[in-house]
Formats: structure tokens, C-alpha cells, sequence
């Protein structure tokens, strides 16, 4: 069976786009040894779920969709788990770091969904 789905079109690939961005300002704010360590690790898998999700509309069947959300979902797993480390470290703004916890979280719950 052929899928047509389009990232574009999907809430969870906006919010976890968001996600992403705001993981990036907020790794540029980590100082430098931590940048380079936790923070290129955070930047990655932030930045592989809505890349994982785009790919999973490109692909083309069901069950690529399904493989390629289960990737996306890993990542946003953790994304999740390095942004606690980041906040017990006392790295980035505090309630920027929880909003992001929330909003990934949230993108897990949507990822579950589909």
C-alpha cells in the first residue's frame, strides 16, 4: 500500500522542529566544554526527530512510515534524557530547558499517536 504523507502537514513535525530550534539557542549558551560534549549529543537527536519524521512521509509504504517514526521516536527519547542532564547541570535558562522537556514530551506522546 502506498502512503501519501507530507511532513508539512503534520503538527508533531512543527513542534519537534521547534523543539529542535530551541535546542540549538540553547546549546549555543552552554559554555564551551559542555557545548562540545553534551551539547552537540542534544543537538543531533534534536535534530533527527523531525528528520526522522520527513522521512518517514517520503518513504512511501506503511511500514518504512512506521520503521522511520520509531527512529524519531528514540530520538526524541533522548533529547528528553539530555535535556534533564542539562538542567540538574545548571546548564542554559532553566525554564527554557523545561519548556523544552515539555514540548519533546509532548512530541512523544503525538509520535505514539500515529
Amino acid at each position: 500500500m502506498v502512503l501519501r504523507a507530507n511532513a508539512g502537514r503534520l503538527l508533531v513535525h512543527t513542534i519537534a522542529s521547534e523543539v529542535a530550534t530551541g535546542v540549538i539557542r540553547q546549546v549555543r549558551t552552554f559554555p564551551s566544554l559542555e557545548r562540545f560534549g553534551l551539547g552537540d549529543q542534544l543537538v543531533r537527536a534534536a535534530v533527527s526527530v523531525p528528520a526522522n519524521i520527513a522521512e518517514a512521509c517520503g518513504r512511501g509504504t506503511i511500514i518504512e512510515f512506521r520503521r522511520f517514526l520509531l527512529y524519531a521516536r528514540g530520538s526524541a527519547q533522548e533529547v528528553l534524557s539530555l535535556l534533564q542532564v542539562a538542567r540538574r547541570s545548571g546548564l542554559g535558562r532553566g525554564e527554557t530547558i523545561v519548556a523544552l522537556e515539555n514540548r519533546t514530551a509532548l512530541v512523544l506522546k503525538m509520535l505514539v499517536r500515529l
